[in-house]
């Protein structure tokens, strides 16, 4: 009988620290080889390797993922992009600044203009044009 009253309340607690585990953990979308998308301290998108080191910093516009490769544009989202959540393909302008991410060597370039951007994306055997999207917001 006394093991059934410390069974009950052992019990809640460990249901009340799994609940308090579960709620701190951040959102993520996964990518290709342990890179993800995470929200910074300002919940604008950057792009992470496996272990939390940041291999893009926030803001990230726009993104695709073709097979093993992340592309997409750097800077922050347009408003029209965040009120149709992910439904509307990034447009690009002439200072829009593009990255590549090949997952399978880690290899990121960044600051490419969109003639360069769509080389390589060629040249890593992606189809182009490539549509790329705004992430959805963070919760």
């Amino acid at each position: 009988m006394a093991f059934r009253w410390i069974t009950i309340p052992c019990s809640l607690a460990l249901v009340l620290a799994a609940c308090a585990a579960t709620s701190a953990q951040t959102a993520v979308v996964a990518l290709p080889n342990g890179y993800y998308l995470q929200p910074d301290s300002k919940k604008q998108t950057e792009l992470v390797k496996r272990g939390g080191r940041v291999v893009l910093p926030a803001p990230i516009a726009a993104y695709a993922v073709s097979s093993t490769v992340v592309a997409g544009a750097e800077g922050a989202p347009t408003a029209e992009s965040r009120s149709y959540t992910n439904d509307l393909p990034f447009e690009g302008k002439p200072e829009t600044r593009y990255f590549v991410l090949d997952t399978n060597s880690g290899k990121l370039e960044k600051d490419l203009d969109a003639a360069a951007w769509e080389q390589r994306l060629k040249d890593l055997g992606v189809t182009t044009p490539l549509r790329i999207y705004a992430p959805l917001k963070w919760p």
